[in-house]
């Protein structure tokens, strides 16, 4: 037993020494890894340093900069090359260069409103909304009064890309009350004597205006719609109407147009149609048959300038309409007239307008399609007022 734990502590000892010979073997191992800084080899001088006697290495003259009277400018920055040093006069905890302002707009953030030929580039979507009202009184012994309201609105599509020539769609809806007709106070016998006392437009129209050259172009129109009391709408309801007109820009002033009008109506069917546009200045000039203005600016305030113009028109509209009464038989009926009147019209482009003026109406006819029953009613003053966007 004895000699049993002899053995034991003398095997506890080998492995004692054992593990601190193999530990002074590594230690040693890593101790020559060590790299000790060392003294330079003979052959290599040691830096120098100067002394505070030592003069300081000379520098390249500085390049001149340009000074403008009273103003003291700062070093520029040299790329690609040497630095200068600043003007001697130069003080960086100076005051500030009085020509140079510390606020974020220095014109005080004014800005100008853009111009109507700017505005005129942009194009919306919904182009015009427009509400117009006519009134044609009854006077003298044939007596036949008008009231007309129209409300349509105008969208823009682009044709091809090209915002600068859009396809405009137009729904529009359009209400006549009918007073009469009546000749020396009395009723006219016959269909026209039992005319309804409303007739209604619901029509879709199209308009393209392309530019084929730089000289030529073109203007097309087309339109369906439902003219008729609404009591019964059959296909006698349903007219198209349109126009096509060249355009030949002559000059930058002058436009000279030429084409064809269909109204489709009892009375006229298609109409020529010619005439010349020229701007001068405040002035246009639209000597167009049928339908001519001229107008001349006379005040313009921002973005609102006011108009007074002249215009003819040949007016009027053709319905299928079932007589109010006695027979009761359906036929379509026109009335057309004449117009001439002055306006004054108030342009804000992208912004609430309107218009007012005060013409005659002439030569005026209600015409039935089956008979040719004529109605002349007497000649009449009438108003319009207009709003648009």
């Amino acid at each position: 037993m004895m000699v049993s734990n002899r053995w034991y502590r003398a095997k506890r000892v080998v492995a004692l020494l054992a593990f601190v010979a193999i530990a002074a073997a590594a230690g040693s191992a890593w101790a020559q890894n060590m790299q000790f800084p060392s003294e330079p080899p003979p052959s290599v001088p040691p830096p120098s340093i100067p002394s505070p006697s030592m003069p300081a290495p000379a520098l390249s003259p500085p390049n001149p900069l340009p000074v403008t009277p009273g103003q003291v400018p700062g070093p520029a920055p040299t790329f690609q090359g040497p630095l200068t040093p600043p003007p001697p006069n130069w003080d960086p905890y100076g005051p500030y260069n009085p020509s140079q302002s510390s606020s974020l707009w220095p014109e005080g953030g004014s800005w100008e409103m853009p111009s109507f030929e700017e505005i005129g580039k942009m194009q919306r979507f919904v182009d015009e909304l427009r509400l117009d009202y006519h009134f044609l009184g009854g006077r003298g012994s044939n007596r036949f009064s008008i009231n007309d309201v129209e409300l349509y609105s105008r969208f823009a599509f682009p044709m091809f890309g090209n915002a600068e020539t859009p396809l405009y769609v137009q729904p529009g809806f359009a209400f006549h009350w009918w007073y009469g007709p009546y000749e020396d106070g009395l009723g006219v016998p016959g269909f026209l004597g039992n005319l309804p006392p409303r007739v209604y437009d619901s029509y879709l129209s199209s308009a393209w205006q392309p530019q084929i050259t730089p000289f030529l172009g073109a203007d097309l129109g087309f339109r369906i719609g439902v003219y008729s009391d609404f009591k019964k709408v059959t296909s006698e309801s349903i007219r198209y109407t349109g126009h096509g007109l060249f355009v030949l820009n002559a000059t930058k002033t002058m436009k000279i147009k030429g084409g064809i009008v269909y109204l489709d109506r009892v009375r006229i069917k298609i109409l020529p149609a010619a005439g010349v546009f020229i701007k001068n200045g405040p002035n246009e000039w639209d000597l167009f048959f049928p339908y001519p203005r001229i107008a001349r600016q006379v005040g313009a305030y921002g973005l609102v300038k006011w108009w007074l113009y002249v215009r003819g028109e040949y007016g009027g509209g053709s319905w299928y309409v079932t007589a109010d009464g006695p027979p009761g038989t359906r036929d379509q009926v026109d009335y057309n007239d004449l117009r001439c009147a002055l306006g004054l019209e108030c342009r804000r482009k992208n912004l609430l307008s309107g218009l007012a003026e005060v013409g005659v109406a002439f030569n005026r006819e209600l015409l039935e399609r089956t008979t040719h029953t004529k109605f002349k009613p007497s000649p009449t003053i009438f108003l319009r007022a207009g709003l648009y966007y």
